[in-house]
């Protein structure tokens, strides 16, 4: 059975276009598997590498997203 790794979400600020935004980058061990762009109140944006997963309302709901994604490519 492969065991479920540990997802680190570590939290930090990107200018972007001379605007401070706030991302949160999951890791899985070493490895940054995507990040959440925060563009507003209810906006998550989630990126898997370079791939637009697209918006949530919520940051838990952004993680799921990628988490998803991600296991669907690994």
């Amino acid at each position: 059975s492969k065991k479920n790794k540990d997802i680190e979400v570590v939290e930090t600020t990107k200018a972007i276009h001379g605007k401070d935004y706030t991302v949160n980058e999951l890791f899985i061990g070493k490895k940054r598997i995507g990040e959440i762009l925060t563009t507003g109140p209810k906006e998550f944006q989630s990126f898997l590498g370079d791939e637009d997963l697209g918006s949530s309302r919520s940051l838990e709901a952004a993680i799921e997203m990628i988490i998803r994604q991600w296991n669907l490519h690994e």
